[in-house]
């Protein structure tokens, strides 16, 4: 069972809706007003999980390119020029892992 926090726009009332359930009524109301809110949707919520995955991963290996780029190439300590250097096989998994998601994430479409 997966579940979503809901937040009623009328209301403001927090909830949680479980996604999957036997029941066949997938459209969500607010317990308190009864509005309509939308509909039990399991690949929007795992579409949304992924995206929001994937956007943190490539801020990420956005500044780690960054320092990849200043340590490496530019006069600085030892220390830091070796961390520029192997912060590119990080950089690599974070493309990988941003590779696999998209193909995970299309499934979902």
């Amino acid at each position: 069972m997966l579940p979503e926090v809901f937040e009623c726009p009328a209301c403001e009332r927090q909830f949680i809706f479980e996604l999957v359930e036997n029941s066949s009524d997938p459209s969500i109301h607010c317990p308190q007003c009864k509005r309509y809110l939308g509909e039990k949707d399991l690949r929007y919520v795992l579409r949304s999980e992924i995206e929001e995955l994937s956007e943190r991963l490539r801020l990420e290996r956005d500044r780690l390119e960054r320092d990849e780029a200043i340590y490496s190439m530019g006069e600085c300590d030892a220390e830091m020029r070796f961390y520029g250097n192997e912060v590119r096989h990080v950089v690599e998994v974070l493309r990988r892992a941003l590779a696999e998601l998209d193909r995970l994430k299309a499934n979902y479409d």
